[in-house]
């Protein structure tokens, strides 16, 4: 998990190449379905899920669910482990794991829904997240609004995840896991116990089938292995536009130990920051390159 647009769709495609693990599109029903009923009864929730459109993403029939699951009542969590197990059995796998972005900002419901599950929190450096916005049709359109949402989701991430200690949440960089992606991946692997294996990092050829073209529309560089950042808001973000990111989130960026140009935003970085930030079309994203 992590804020979008930091490399959850690469760590999604890299643990797709081990052969013990799946992970699916992304899923947000199992946040937007729960109710807060522990056990609720089965074929409901399959209703309901079966209509939703990122579940019918997964392709996968509701009966292979319903095959895992005893009786007329569950707890919601074994049902949606249940989907989970189903689209890892139907790939060969014996693990799973989601990709879900948004769960940065629901880590404790799902850390007391699943209490066994492991959390990887991916983080990138918020100016380059905004850059990743400006090129795709989706998202905040100012830079005050993608720092808010990168600092917002980044944040709680943060706060949520050290809260339940290194055995069940760890962070890495995006910036530093393409650079170097062969260790960080072995020590992501040790976190969640699983072996190594080099194919992770030849998923062009090994999960080529897991790329959503989806993905490959607004991620053209998926299909490529991890190399350094491609995207440098030295060189393609004005100096305004930097200082009103930082007005907004540089406090976020201190924290993860990002450098930063304005530790004290000037007062006009900071009213452009709280305009847009309530609505007026100021800082727009498809000004951030020169």
């Amino acid at each position: 998990m992590g804020s979008a647009r930091s490399g959850t769709t690469l760590i999604r495609i890299i643990f797709n190449a081990h052969s013990a693990i799946a992970v699916p599109p992304e899923s947000r029903f199992v946040v937007e379905l729960y109710e807060g009923a522990e056990e609720i009864e089965v074929d409901g929730l399959l209703v309901s899920l079966a209509a939703h459109k990122r579940f019918q993403a997964w392709d996968l029939p509701i009966e292979a669910i319903r095959e895992g699951i005893e009786g007329p009542r569950a707890a919601y969590a074994d049902i949606m482990e249940a989907a989970y197990r189903a689209y890892a059995r139907a790939r060969g796998k014996s693990c799973w794991g989601d990709k879900t972005p948004r769960y940065i900002e629901n880590l404790p419901l799902l850390a007391n829904l699943f209490p066994h599950a492991l959390f990887i929190h991916i983080v990138r450096d918020g100016r380059n997240v905004a850059l990743s916005y400006s090129e795709v049709p989706f998202g905040p359109k100012t830079v005050a609004k993608a720092a808010a949402l990168w600092g917002g989701r980044v944040s709680k991430g943060l706060e949520a995840g050290r809260a339940l200690g290194p055995d069940r949440y760890i962070e890495v960089t995006y910036e530093d896991f393409v650079v170097a992606p062969e260790p960080h991946l072995r020590r992501l692997c040790d976190f969640i116990d699983v072996e190594f294996e080099p194919g992770m990092l030849d998923y062009k050829e090994t999960a080529s089938d897991e790329i959503l073209g989806r993905a490959a529309r607004y991620n053209p560089l998926v299909r490529e292995r991890p190399r350094a950042e491609v995207r440098a808001w030295k060189d393609q973000m004005s100096p305004q536009q930097v200082e009103i990111f930082e007005a907004v989130a540089g406090d976020v960026l201190s924290e993860l130990g990002y450098e930063r140009l304005y530790p004290a935003p000037g007062a006009r970085a900071r009213v452009v920051a709280a305009l847009a930030r309530a609505g007026l079309p100021v800082g727009r994203l498809k000004h951030l390159t020169r």
